[in-house]
């Protein structure tokens, strides 16, 4: 990941998935495993979830520079 997708990430990505509301059975699943990784899984956890969340940032940037001479 560049260092522009990494800031992105931190700084608005993941601050935006973290503010959605989540039901009583995403909660506990997120509880789950936050109780039953050890440190190094959670890390690991972190950068996929940091890789596939930008992949999925990448499209939708593209398509509004890309509509944004059709939509204005």
């Amino acid at each position: 990941m560049t260092d522009l997708m990494q800031w992105m990430y931190q700084n608005y990505i993941k601050p935006q998935i973290e503010s959605q509301p989540k039901d009583d059975t995403e909660g506990m699943w997120f509880d789950f495993l936050d109780n039953e990784l050890y440190d190094e899984q959670k890390k690991g956890l972190q950068a996929a979830l940091a890789f596939y969340a930008v992949q999925g940032f990448r499209p939708g940037v593209r398509t509004g520079v890309t509509l944004g001479t059709d939509l204005s």
